[in-house]
């Protein structure tokens, strides 16, 4: 038996190319985008309702109307929108 043919263990050993990347699946597909847009979602799910509670209990008349709520959006969503353009949240 040549030599050589001992050298390199089949399917490939030191020295030899990686296997091709599989393709990206859908599943990996839809998780990219999820992560992407993570800030929004956090600006959103989390910065609009605290803003929104903090408001109502610095305003206690305010408890019961909707612009606390809208305001904790508009401010949550462009900050969240802000980090999710820039890369950071300052």
């Amino acid at each position: 038996m040549p030599r050589d043919s001992l050298a390199q263990p089949p399917g490939g050993g030191v020295g030899s190319d990686p296997p091709a990347a599989a393709p990206d699946s859908l599943m990996g597909r839809l998780l990219a985008m999820l992560l992407q847009g993570m800030p929004l979602i956090f600006g959103l799910g989390f910065i609009a309702p605290l803003i929104a509670q903090l408001l109502e209990r610095a305003l206690p008349a305010a408890a019961h109307a909707q612009w606390p709520l809208l305001a904790g959006l508009a401010i949550g969503g462009s900050w969240g929108a802000f980090a999710n353009l820039r890369g950071r949240w300052i």
